[in-house]
């Protein structure tokens, strides 16, 4: 399947939306829970009603679903200050499992907590916004699910994982957290021996550094232009 250009990728929405609880937050305007969970303990199930929301404070989360072969897909992993579980406030549903993967300290919103202070425009405003950019980036994956090689969606994970959860310095973007191959491998839809062979295509073309089956540096504009030199050979 030909690779498709990779256009604006790796940068996933980042709305003002979990700014703007945490500031409401201090100045006692909305009411919450203070949470914690340990490592690989479920924060919320699929299927089962939740109406309520989690602002990430401390460690990282990831969303899962399974097929009905038991075949696990990882949607999306979430660090300090993103907002978990924001989509259930359109019905109530839960399609996916949160799970901790690491000690997690977290803010819990219930959602009649959040439409009280929805009153105030500024905060409707800013969860539209937030809501519509969390379902703009899911129309993305599933668009490079149908489309791209397993290849191209790599490098667009981690462009995605660099730009959220990294920190830029003078030899790349350092990604701090420990996400395996693994679990790479369970985002992109394919096996760990695929991503393995993959990294070391990016390795070799200067965009990424891996060590002891992690990555440790992305280099966003060399990982770009390999994934678009990629588009246009294919």
């Amino acid at each position: 399947m030909p690779a498709r250009r990779p256009g604006n990728i790796g940068t996933s929405s980042r709305t003002e939306f979990p700014d703007l609880l945490g500031d409401l937050v201090r100045r006692g305007q909305l009411s919450y829970t203070r949470t914690s969970f340990a490592e690989g303990s479920t924060v919320y199930r699929g299927q089962h009603p939740d109406e309520s929301i989690y602002l990430v404070l401390t460690g990282r989360v990831k969303t899962i679903v399974h097929s009905r072969s038991g075949k696990m897909c990882l949607l999306r992993i979430y660090g300090a200050g993103e907002v978990v579980g924001e989509l259930a406030l359109l019905d109530g549903a839960r399609t996916e499992t949160a799970v901790a993967m690491d000690p997690v300290d977290m803010l819990r919103f219930s959602a009649e907590a959040l439409f009280r202070a929805l009153d105030g425009r500024v905060l409707h405003r800013h969860l539209i916004q937030h809501l519509a950019g969390r379902l703009a980036e899911q129309q993305t994956s599933i668009s490079h699910l149908v489309t791209d090689d397993s290849e191209h969606r790599l490098g667009v994970t981690l462009l995605d994982l660099a730009h959220r959860l990294g920190r830029a310095g003078p030899t790349g973007v350092t990604i701090h957290d420990r996400i395996t191959q693994e679990e790479l491998a369970h985002i992109v839809g394919t096996t760990r021996s695929r991503v393995g062979y993959f990294l070391r295509r990016f390795e070799e073309a200067g965009a990424v550094e891996f060590r002891t089956g992690r990555v440790l540096r992305v280099r966003p504009a060399a990982l770009r232009f390999y994934l678009d030199a990629r588009a246009d050979a294919g």
